[in-house]
C-alpha cells in the first residue's frame, strides 16, 4: 500500500492508485469482524442445494438468525454483497477456524429471496457463492453453520468503478492542480451565449431569503452549467449552522424550475434523507396556495432510491421513494382495474346512472320471482336499494378509485412528462368529483331530482368566472363528464408504462425524474440503465466521501459538471486499516482539491450557535470567517434552563475525580462518574421542563462507543415517549449534521499523562463542539485536557479566560452525585488529595503522603476503606476525639503526632506549616497501619522531626479552639520561620562566598540510597551548596549524598561512562551528581577568568543588567549540559535542584523549604512552556536543560532543517498556529508510543491465543524490552532477567549505528 499522491499523471495512474488501500481496507474490515466473531449473527443451515458439479453458486435457507442485534446497533439484515462464513461448527474465535479437522469457507451473498416481506426479521432464503468447495460428504453427518461478518458491496461497487474506464470528463478534470486555470479554461462559445438567467417570482423570492454568500454560491454554480463543452468542478464550503442543506435544497428547487436534470449523492444514507426531506418540505411550501381549488403537490421530478431498510424512510419523504412509487402507479396502470377503469365506469355511473338502476331492480326482481317463500321474497324485497341510495353507493365507491389513480398520477409522474395542463386538468376533476359527491348527499334531495338530472343528455356551459359552490348539479355533471373525456384522452396520448412489469416502471421513474437522490455507493445502479444523461451532480457532505467512492457516479455517461458541498474541517470518511489510512484512502476529493488550492466558496454567516459557543469553533477551525446571524445574537436566543452559572449557554465543568476505565471487552472507554453527572444534569432539565409546551431537545455526545452505551443504560426508556421532550445519546460520528437546544459532552478521558487518544482529533472536536442551538455544557478533567497538547487544551484555557470555567464540587448536586458514585463504584482512594471534593471546602488542609495512598489502596474492606474517609473528614472538619485511642507512642514524636484508632488500623497525622501567603497549620496524613507497624513508623518521624526547629515543632503544637471544633492556626508573614535547626558552628564551612546564608543551613546529610521517592523530592542545603559553589581549587568535593566508593568515582570520572544499574541502585544519584559536579567546575573556572579580567566589577552589582547578573558578558561562557530522562516527575525534582543552585550563584537566597507541589500534578510539557521546540538561541540561564525524552524529540526535531514527522503525512495545513501543530506533533508522539498500556490493549489482543494461552502479558512485554535492550542473547536467561555481569558482558559487544 503505497501514499495516494495528491496530483496523479494520468487517469490510469488516478484510478490505480487507490487499489490496494482499498483491498486492505476490505481484509482490515473482515479482520475486525473476525475478531468479534463471537457476537455475530449466525443460524444453522437447513437447506443446502448443491448446484452442478464444479458451480461454486448455492441456494441456502437458514432455521432463524440468532443475535441480531447487540452492542445498541441496528437489527442484522441478509443483504447481498454479506461475507458470511460457513462452517460445521459454530466458530467462537477466529483460531477455532485453523483448528485441525474444521472444514469451513468463505462465502458471499449473491441474492436475497423477494418473497419475504416480514421488515422485522432477516431474511433466511439466499444464494451465496462460496469461496471453495465444502466437503459435501461431511455436511450429511454434521450440521452447517453460517456467520455473518461484514456488508463489502460498496466496497464491490467501488472496486468496479476504478476498474471502468466510461465517462471520464470530470476524472479529467480533478487529476492535478490545473484546475485553476478555470478563467481560462472558459468555453468560448458558451460564454458569449444568450441566457435566460434565473426568472420567475418564487426563484426570486427564494434567493431574497438567502444571504449574499449562499446566493453567491449558488449562482456561480449554476453559471457553470451553461457551458456543454468543459467540464466544471466547484466547491460550497459549508462550516456548521451556516445553512449548507437551506442553499443546497434552494438550488435544487432552482434547477428543478430551469429544468436541468441532476443526480444529488451523499456518502450515507441519513444525510441523502436529510436533504431530500428539505427540498420536499420546500417543494411543498411553494404549491401551498390557500386560493388553489386542491392542496396537491406534484413530486413525480423527484426520485429517492436505495436500501428501503438503511434509507429509514419516513412519511415525509415516502412519496418520493422509488419502491413505494412503483407500487402506487402499478395500482393505476393495471389494465382491468387501472386508471381507464376508473374513467369508464365514472362516465357510464354519470351517464347512465338511471339505466343501470334499472337493470339493478330487474335482476332483484327475477331473484325474488325464484323464491318459494312469500315471507322470504318480502324481506328481499325491502332490501333492494332505492334510486338515491343507488346513486349514492355507486357513485361513492366509483370516485373513490378515480380519485386514488388522480392523486397518484398528479404526484408521482413528473410534471414534464403529463405536462401542466393536465396536471390543472386532474385536479379540477378531484374537485368537481368532491363537490358531486356532497350535493349528492344532500338531505333535500328526492328521485325527481335525480332522474331529471341524469335524464339531461345536453352539455351545459358554465362561466369561468363561477365558483364551484354556486353550480348545480347539472353544471356539476356535465362538467365531470367533459373533463372525464378529455382526460382520458390526454393521459391515452402520453407513452406511460405496462404494469406488467415492474422493472419497466422502475426505469421509466428514473428515466424521467428531474432530481435523483440516492448515495454515492448506489449510484453504481444507474449504470447499467439506458437512461437520459444528467446534467448535473452535487455531491453533499462531500468531504464526508472516500476520493475513490465519488469515481463511482463520476463516470455517469455524459455527466460534465458537479459541484461538492462540504467541510473538511468536520469529520472525514471512516477508515478501519491504519495502513489505509495513513496511505490517504479516506480522504476526499473535497479535501484534496482545498488543499490543492481550488477556489472554495465559503458560506460565512451561522444561524444555529449562540455566539458564546460559536466563538471558539470559528477562532479555532475557522480563523474567525464566520459571523453570528442577528438572530442568534438577539437576546431571546439566550436560554436558560438550569439555575447555576454553570448553566449558561457555554460551560466546561471540571471533573477531578472521574476515572477512565476500559469497557467489558476492552475496546472502547467510560468514566462512571461522567456518566452520573450527565444523568443528574438531564434529570434536573426534565423537572425544570415539567411538562411544558415548549419543545426541548437534548443531545448527549461522548467520543466513546462505551461512554455512549453506558449512559443509554441509565437512560433506559424514561423520556421516550414524552412530547415535547426528547434526548438522544449518540456518538460524535452520529452526530454529525444534527444539532439539539443543549448539547452535553462527556469527554471520559480522565488520567496524569494526558493522553486522550482519537479525541484529540480536530475534526471531531469540531463536530462535537458545533451542535448546540442555546446551550453546550462541556464535562472533562481539566488536568488531562490541558495536558493533551491539543486542541482541548486551547479550549480549557479559553474558558478559563472568558470565565466560563467551573467545578463540579462548585454544585451541590453534582457534587453529591461524584460522590455517590465513588462511594458506589469503591473508587474512594481518588477522594485522597487536598483538593479533592471532600477536602475542598473543609477547616483544615489535608496533606496525603504517598505512603497512606498506597496502604489505603491495599485494606482489602471497603467498609474500613469508608471508615478511614469518615474519620478523615471529621479531623479535616475541625472534630477531635476526647479520649484518644493510642496504644503506644514514640516520646519525642508525640508532641505533634497524632493516632487515631479505626477498626483495628491507625491513622498516623501530624501538625505541619505550610507557607502561602501566610504560614498555616496543616494536616499531614502519613500513613494507616496495624499497631503492630506503627512503632516503626514513629521511629522514621522522630528522625524526620528531630531536624525542626524548637520554634517550628512550637508553632505545630499550639491549638486554637472555636467551640468544640479545633481549627489551624494563621500567622502573617512578617518574619521568617526556620523550619530545620542549624548546623553547630564546628560542622559550618566558612568561606569567602558564603554570608549570612550559613546561619540557614540544615542537616541534609542523609542517605537516599534507601528510596528512590526520596531523591524526588530532596532540598540541598544552602550550607551544602556554598560548599559545592566555592572550591576555587578544585579539589574532591564532599558530595551532598552519602555514596559508595564506586559510585564517587563514576560522579568524578571526568569521560563519558555507560552506568548499568537496576531499578533503585543509585542512578539518578549519581548522574545528579555529575551534572552538579560540572556545574561546579564551571563555575569555578568562570569565576576565575572574571576575577582575572574584570576585577574592578563586582559580579553581584545590583545595576547590572539581566546578561550580567552572574558574570560579564564579555568574558561570560555558558555550560551547555543535558540533562534527558522519561519521568516528568523525576525530570522536575532534578530541575528544581538545578535551578536552586543557580539561584544561589548569581546572588539569590537559596531556600530551603520543600516545595509542596503535587507530585500526580506534573506532566511532561507544562513545565517546558518557556523552551522552545529546538536547541537553537536558547538563553543561557535556561541551561543546564532538564528535560523528558519526549521534549528532547520535539527540541530535535525543531533543530534539524526538514521534520522527520513529514513522512507521516500530518495535516498541518488545517492550521496555521504553531501551538496546534507543536500540540498536534505531541499528540502523535504519545499515540505511537508504545507503553505497557498501549501494549496490553493494541497487540497482546491480537497474539495468537495457541502461544499465549499460558503466559502472562507483563512478562512477555518484559521479554520483548530486553530483547530490544539486550539483543537476541537477552531471551536465552531464565525469566528474561540478566544478572550485572551477563548484563555488562553483553554491553560491551554493542556498537552504535549512529
Amino acid at each position: 500500500v503505497e501514499k495516494i499522491p495528491k496530483s496523479f499523471e494520468s487517469v490510469d495512474h488516478y484510478l490505480g492508485s487507490f487499489h490496494y488501500s482499498l483491498l486492505e481496507e476490505i481484509r482490515a474490515d473482515i479482520s475486525a469482524s473476525l475478531e468479534v466473531i463471537d457476537k455475530a449473527p449466525f443460524g444453522e443451515l437447513i437447506y443446502f442445494d448443491e448446484k452442478p458439479l464444479g458451480s461454486l453458486f448455492f441456494k441456502v435457507q437458514v432455521d432463524y438468525w440468532r443475535k441480531l442485534s447487540g452492542d445498541g446497533k441496528e437489527p442484522y439484515r441478509t443483504l447481498p454483497g454479506d461475507i458470511v462464513i460457513i462452517s460445521d461448527a459454530k466458530p467462537e474465535t477466529a483460531s477455532d477456524l485453523l483448528r485441525l479437522g474444521w472444514n469451513w469457507t468463505f462465502a458471499f451473498v449473491t441474492r436475497v429471496s423477494d418473497g419475504e416481506s416480514d421488515d422485522s426479521n432477516a431474511s433466511t432464503s439466499f444464494t451465496v457463492k462460496v469461496a471453495r468447495d465444502i466437503v459435501i460428504s461431511e455436511r450429511k453427518q454434521k450440521s452447517l453453520y453460517i456467520v455473518y461478518l461484514v456488508n463489502v458491496l460498496p466496497s464491490k461497487r467501488v472496486w468496479s468503478a476504478l476498474r471502468m474506464r466510461k465517462n471520464l470528463n470530470l476524472i479529467e478534470k480533478v487529476l492535478c492542480s490545473e484546475n485553476e486555470k478555470q478563467d481560462e479554461d472558459k468555453c468560448d462559445v458558451c460564454s458569449t451565449s444568450n441566457n435566460d438567467g434565473l426568472s420567475g417570482e418564487v426563484v426570486n423570492n427564494l434567493l431574497s431569503k438567502l444571504n449574499d454568500s449562499q446566493a453567491e454560491a449558488i449562482l456561480t454554480s449554476l453559471d457553470s452549467l451553461k457551458c456543454c463543452h468543459k467540464p466544471s468542478v466547484e466547491l460550497i464550503w459549508g462550516p456548521p449552522g451556516t445553512g449548507k442543506t437551506k442553499t443546497m435544497s434552494v438550488m435544487l428547487f432552482i434547477l428543478l424550475k430551469m429544468k436541468y436534470r441532476t443526480l444529488t449523492c451523499a456518502p450515507t444514507n441519513v444525510a441523502i434523507t436529510q436533504v431530500a426531506s428539505r427540498l420536499v418540505k420546500l417543494i411543498s411550501e411553494s404549491f401551498n396556495n390557500p386560493s388553489a381549488e386542491m392542496d396537491i403537490c406534484p413530486l413525480g421530478d423527484i426520485l429517492l432510491f436505495g436500501n428501503k431498510y438503511r434509507l429509514k424512510v419516513g412519511q415525509d419523504i415516502e412519496e418520493i421513494y422509488l419502491d413505494y412509487r412503483v407500487d402506487r402507479l402499478v395500482e393505476c396502470l393495471v389494465p382491468v382495474t387501472g386508471w381507464k377503469h376508473c374513467i369508464s365506469s365514472m362516465s357510464g355511473c354519470l351517464e347512465d346512472c338511471i339505466s343501470q338502476y334499472n337493470i339493478y331492480v330487474d335482476n332483484e326482481l327475477i331473484k325474488l320471482k325464484e323464491l318459494s317463500d312469500q315471507q322470504e321474497a318480502q324481506k328481499e324485497k325491502e332490501k333492494i336499494s332505492s334510486l338515491i341510495d343507488f346513486v349514492k353507493s355507486r357513485f361513492k365507491s366509483t370516485a373513490s378509485s378515480l380519485r386514488r389513480c388522480l392523486l397518484t398520477f398528479c404526484t408521482h409522474l413528473p410534471l414534464s412528462f403529463i405536462r401542466e395542463e393536465n396536471f390543472e386538468k386532474m385536479v379540477r376533476l378531484i374537485s368537481l368529483l368532491d363537490c358531486l359527491e356532497g350535493m349528492l348527499f344532500q338531505d333535500n334531495l328526492g328521485s325527481k331530482d335525480l332522474v331529471q338530472l341524469f335524464s339531461c343528455q345536453q352539455p351545459i356551459e358554465v362561466s369561468s368566472d363561477s365558483f364551484l359552490d354556486e353550480w348545480s348539479l347539472p353544471c356539476l355533471r356535465s362538467q365531470c363528464l367533459f373533463l372525464l373525456k378529455d382526460i382520458c384522452q390526454s393521459l391515452g396520448e402520453l407513452s406511460l408504462p405496462r404494469a406488467m412489469s415492474k422493472e419497466s416502471i422502475r426505469e421509466f421513474c428514473i428515466q424521467k425524474a428531474s432530481l435523483v437522490f440516492c448515495t454515492a455507493s448506489s449510484s453504481y445502479k444507474l449504470h447499467p440503465l439506458d437512461i437520459k444523461p444528467f446534467d448535473l451532480l452535487i455531491v453533499d457532505e462531500a468531504a464526508q466521501l472516500k476520493e475513490c467512492e465519488s469515481v463511482i457516479p463520476f463516470q455517469l455517461p455524459c455527466l460534465r459538471h458537479t459541484v461538492l458541498m462540504g467541510d473538511e474541517c468536520q469529520l472525514p470518511a471512516a477508515v478501519m486499516s491504519r495502513v489505509s489510512e495513513e496511505a490517504g484512502f479516506g480522504r476526499s476529493l473535497f479535501e484534496r482539491l482545498s488543499s490543492l488550492g481550488h477556489s472554495r466558496h465559503l458560506l460565512n454567516i451561522q444561524y444555529r450557535m449562540h455566539p458564546s459557543i460559536s466563538q471558539f469553533p470559528n477562532s479555532s477551525f475557522y480563523r474567525n470567517q464566520i459571523c453570528d446571524a442577528p438572530d442568534v445574537k438577539h437576546k431571546t436566543y439566550e436560554k436558560r434552563y438550569l439555575p447555576g452559572k454553570c448553566f449558561g449557554p457555554y460551560s466546561f465543568i471540571n471533573v477531578p475525580l472521574g476515572k477512565e476505565e476500559m469497557d467489558d471487552v476492552g475496546h472502547s472507554r467510560r468514566n462512571m462518574v461522567e456518566v452520573a453527572l450527565v444523568m443528574k444534569i438531564v434529570d434536573n432539565l426534565y423537572k425544570g421542563w415539567g411538562g411544558s409546551r415548549k419543545k426541548l431537545s437534548i443531545g448527549v455526545i461522548s467520543p466513546y462507543a462505551a461512554q455512549v452505551l453506558a449512559i443509554k443504560g441509565k437512560l433506559g426508556r424514561r423520556y421516550d415517549n414524552l412530547e415535547g421532550f426528547e434526548v438522544k445519546v449518540k456518538s460524535v460520528d452520529g452526530f454529525q449534521g444534527g444539532e439539539e437546544d443543549i448539547i452535553i459532552i462527556s469527554t471520559v478521558r480522565s488520567n496524569l499523562g494526558g493522553s486522550i487518544g482519537f479525541l484529540s482529533s480536530l475534526q471531531r472536536a469540531n463536530v462535537a463542539l458545533t451542535r448546540a442551538r442555546h446551550c453546550l455544557w462541556i464535562l472533562g478533567n481539566e488536568p488531562t485536557l490541558l495536558n493533551s497538547n491539543s486542541v482541548w487544551e486551547a479550549l480549557v484555557l479559553d474558558a478559563k479566560e472568558r470565565q466560563c470555567f467551573f467545578h463540579a464540587d462548585e454544585d451541590n448536586d453534582m457534587r453529591t452525585t461524584v460522590l455517590d458514585v465513588k462511594k458506589e463504584y469503591d473508587q474512594l482512594d481518588d477522594l485522597l488529595n487536598a483538593d479533592s471534593i471532600l477536602f475542598k471546602s473543609q477547616r483544615w488542609k489535608v496533606l496525603f503522603s504517598d505512603n497512606f495512598r498506597k496502604s489505603f489502596v491495599k485494606l482489602t474492606s471497603s467498609r474500613l476503606r469508608k471508615s478511614v474517609i469518615s474519620l478523615l473528614v471529621k479531623l479535616a472538619s475541625g472534630w477531635r476525639p476526647k479520649r484518644k485511642n493510642v496504644d503506644s507512642i514514640s516520646e519525642s514524636s508525640s508532641q505533634i503526632v497524632q493516632q487515631f484508632k479505626v477498626e483495628g488500623r491507625y491513622v498516623v497525622c501530624s501538625i505541619y506549616i505550610q507557607k502561602d501567603s501566610t504560614y498555616t497549620q496543616v494536616l499531614r496524613v502519613w500513613d494507616v497501619l496495624p499497631l503492630e507497624e506503627v512503632a516503626k513508623l514513629l521511629k522514621r518521624l522522630d528522625n524526620i522531626f528531630s531536624m525542626y526547629t524548637d520554634e517550628f515543632i512550637k508553632l505545630c503544637k499550639e491549638k486554637c479552639l472555636e467551640g468544640d471544633l479545633e481549627v489551624p492556626k494563621i500567622w502573617m508573614l512578617c518574619r521568617e520561620i526556620s523550619q530545620y535547626k542549624s548546623i553547630s558552628s564546628e560542622s559550618q564551612l566558612n568561606h569567602e562566598s558564603t554570608g549570612a546564608e550559613d546561619g540557614r543551613s540544615c542537616v541534609e546529610y542523609s542517605r537516599v540510597s534507601e528510596s528512590l521517592l526520596l531523591m524526588k523530592f530532596y532540598s540541598l542545603s544552602s550550607g551544602v551548596v556554598n560548599h559545592l559553589l566555592s572550591d576555587h581549587h578544585g579539589e574532591a568535593l564532599d558530595l551532598p549524598f552519602e555514596v559508595t566508593n564506586e559510585e564517587r568515582e563514576i560522579i568524578q570520572f571526568s569521560r563519558s561512562s555507560f552506568i548499568l544499574g537496576r531499578s533503585g541502585t543509585g542512578k539518578t544519584t549519581v548522574l545528579t551528581m555529575k551534572l552538579l559536579q560540572k556545574e561546579q567546575q564551571h563555575h569555578n573556572s568562570v569565576e576565575g577568568l572574571n576575577k582575572a579580567g574584570k576585577q574592578e566589577v563586582n559580579q553581584f552589582e545590583g545595576e547590572a543588567d539581566e546578561d550580567n547578573q552572574c558574570v560579564g558578558e564579555a568574558i561570560r561562557e555558558t555550560l551547555r549540559q543535558l540533562f534527558v530522562t522519561v519521568s516528568p516527575k523525576l525530570c522536575y525534582a532534578v530541575k528544581q535542584q538545578i535551578s536552586q543552585l543557580k539561584s544561589f550563584a548569581c546572588g539569590g537566597s537559596f531556600s530551603a523549604e520543600n516545595s509542596l507541589l503535587e507530585i500526580d500534578d506534573l506532566d511532561g510539557t507544562t513545565q517546558f512552556r518557556d523552551l522552545p521546540n529546538s536547541f537553537i538561541g536558547i538563553p543561557y540561564m535556561k541551561y543546564p536543560l532538564v528535560i523528558t525524552f519526549h521534549k528532547f524529540l520535539l527540541m530535535l526535531d525543531g533543530t534539524i532543517g526538514s521534520s522527520y514527522f513529514d513522512r507521516f503525512h500530518l495535516k498541518w495545513d488545517l492550521f496555521e498556529d504553531r501551538s496546534l501543530r507543536s500540540a498536534a506533533l505531541r499528540s502523535f508522539i504519545r499515540e505511537k508510543e508504545v507503553n505497557y498500556e498501549c501494549f496490553c490493549s493494541s497487540y497482546w489482543p491480537h497474539f495468537s491465543t495457541v502461544l499465549t494461552k499460558n503466559l502472562d502479558h507483563s512478562r512477555v512485554f518484559t521479554e520483548i524490552l530486553s530483547y530490544i535492550k539486550g539483543g537476541l542473547k537477552s531471551g536465552d536467561f531464565h525469566d528474561g532477567k540478566l544478572s550485572k555481569e551477563a548484563y555488562i558482558s553483553m554491553s560491551e559487544h554493542r556498537v552504535s549505528s549512529i
